[in-house]
């Protein structure tokens, strides 16, 4: 074998190598951070139900531009509120927890936590805002607050975040 020869075969080795150490670098997983209020646009839209007899809301979250986060559940401390900003007597019915699953946010790729009422039911509110704590166990800056579309009769029923549904 020539020099030359003998050079190109450990340099394609050595290339080989790198790029096996580089694909286990790359599948490195690293954690993504719980998902804070700061790092999160919110936004909350009336949707049309599949079922007739109920109300459909969702609670939109997008990651900031050069962010990522997880969330696990759904909203916490539910708490709607009338245009004075006084909180309205609307009960809340969470899903059970054990069966979430993580969702990660990245920018332009948002997640929805479903909300329905019936309707007819109850006292119809005039809900102006709410005011929830994220699903996630960052240390602070979880409260969020966001313009309601819509009144409400109650209870409201929450789902987990998750994908849009069609």
């Amino acid at each position: 074998m020539t020099i030359i020869k003998k050079t190109s075969v450990l340099i394609g080795s050595a290339a080989v190598a790198l790029g096996v150490v580089g694909v286990g670098v790359a599948g490195a997983s690293i954690p993504t951070p719980q998902c804070t209020a700061s790092s999160l646009d919110v936004v909350a839209h009336e949707r049309r139900s599949p079922n007739v007899a109920d109300q459909l809301f969702q609670v939109e979250f997008e990651a900031k531009p050069g962010t990522a986060c997880t969330m696990r559940g759904t909203l916490g401390d539910l708490v709607f509120h009338d245009p004075s900003g006084n909180p309205l007597p609307i009960g809340v019915v969470s899903p059970d927890p054990a069966g979430a699953e993580a969702a990660v946010l990245v920018p332009g790729s948002p997640k929805v936590v479903y909300i329905a009422s019936r309707k007819g039911t109850g006292q119809g509110y005039p809900v102006a805002s709410a005011t929830f704590t994220l699903p996630s166990t960052a240390a602070s800056d979880r409260t969020v607050t966001v313009a309601w579309p819509n009144s409400l009769s109650g209870p409201a029923r929450l789902g987990y975040v998750g994908d849009f549904f069609g």
